[in-house]
């Protein structure tokens, strides 16, 4: 755990491998929208990493190329991730579009109504 350092100074888990700060979600939208971040526990494991697309292996810092961070913070290439869902079914339910790095589910859990 670590503060931030943007104006909104949140205690966060979550470090910018390329910065080597901590950041908040205010942070990773504003300041660090290409990084790789991830728990700073897992820098410590692997402060090897590679800032590129797990999908094209590309670097993720090319203007050209728009990128997104999905919910459990795993960012990339807009073209790949959708070349992706659309090798899935036509029928494919909103649960099986999951991140093709941890398999979480790429769209968050709707809330369940009692």
């Amino acid at each position: 755990m670590g503060l931030c350092k943007c104006p909104k100074k949140k205690v966060t888990n979550q470090f910018c491998f390329e910065h080597k700060v901590n950041v908040c979600e205010y942070c990773m939208t504003s300041s660090h929208q290409k990084c790789i971040v991830a728990p700073y526990l897992q820098w410590l494991e692997d402060s090897n990493y590679q800032p590129v697309c797990g999908l094209c292996r590309q670097e993720l810092s090319d203007k050209s190329q728009q990128t997104i961070r999905l919910i459990c913070y795993h960012i990339y290439h807009v073209s790949c991730l959708n070349r992706l869902a659309n090798e899935l079914p036509p029928n494919t339910a909103p649960a099986g579009y999951t991140c093709p790095s941890c398999h979480k589910p790429i769209f968050p859990a709707q809330a369940v109504a009692n």
